[in-house]
């Protein structure tokens, strides 16, 4: 039975889900795999590497000050466990890239003020990112572009991002209904706002604007992974991937709407349009030019 959203036994679940699925690990450790040459090269042509890591340094630098303003003990331990994990992201990155050789730009961490919408702003952000995530995760297993061993680790790291954003929906709920904001299409506007505001801060890029420039997000490995998927043919499948890891947690806690139901509405649009006229053969065209 799901709990009352704002409730003692909510807080409860919400917290001990998060804590009772964390996994324990060091990226050292870990059983990396070893890539033959144009793995590497295909790793390496990713065009978001110092980017990446920018943003799970900074997040866990960020959650590490939120968590210091919190009261409850329960829900102070959680987000600190998420500030160690976004922490750990960071470190694993840096030591892939590391371990097979891959350049990047180091960006200094920032030691801007953390105020509480900083949070709730990178929560709703990580909504987008891990549906992109499950996403294009998907298409690289499916094309068997990356060796099994490689695409075990990043599984694991996308469960814990499914973790984080659970989590992370319901510590938002649960702290709307404490202070009474109930109202539900209120409470949209709100959620609508705060993602527009995650989307911004992405594009401006957490670390300053020179990481972010002349990024492009479609070149490099991005574009082995995308060649050859249409528009609805990657909604389908992020919608597919989304409802498969968020259904490896409790199923009494909230999960994350917004960008479901965003992307639920772009592929309906989709599917309404009509289909495209077929391409002609070359034959066809030749037989004209001759006519």
């Amino acid at each position: 039975m799901r709990p009352t959203v704002g409730s003692p036994e909510h807080r409860d679940l919400l917290c001990k889900t998060f804590l009772d699925t964390h996994m324990a690990f060091e990226p050292e450790s870990l059983p990396w795999p070893r890539l033959e040459p144009h793995h590497v090269e295909l790793l390496r042509s990713f065009p978001f590497w110092a980017f990446a890591l920018s943003l799970e340094q900074e997040a866990g630098r960020m959650i590490t000050v939120f968590a210091e303003t919190i009261d409850d003990p329960l829900v102070r331990k959680a987000i600190d466990l998420q500030a160690y994990e976004e922490t750990r992201h960071g470190r694993l990155l840096k030591f892939m890239l590391g371990h097979y050789g891959i350049e990047f730009d180091q960006v200094p961490i920032t030691a801007k003020p953390v105020e509480r919408d900083d949070f709730v702003t990178f929560g709703f952000g990580e909504c987008t990112d891990s549906f992109i995530g499950f996403t294009g995760f998907a298409l690289a297993r499916e094309k068997g572009i990356f060796p099994q061993g490689l695409l075990d680790i990043f599984e694991q790291i996308l469960y814990e991002e499914a973790r984080h954003i659970v989590f992370f929906i319901n510590w938002w709920r649960y702290e709307e209904a404490r202070a009474g904001r109930t109202n539900r299409f209120a409470r949209a506007i709100r959620g609508i706002r705060y993602q527009l505001s995650a989307i911004l801060h992405t594009s401006q890029g957490a670390a300053g604007s020179q990481t972010t420039a002349n990024l492009d997000l479609t070149g490099g490995g991005s574009a082995e992974i995308l060649a050859g998927v249409t528009p609805k043919t990657f909604l389908e499948i992020g919608l597919r991937e989304n409802r498969a890891m968020l259904a490896r947690l409790d199923r009494r806690l909230l999960r994350p709407r917004l960008i479901a139901r965003l992307a639920t509405a772009a592929l309906l649009a989709l599917r309404m349009l009509p289909p495209l006229p077929a391409k002609q053969t070359e034959p066809a065209r030749a037989e004209r030019l001759v006519a």
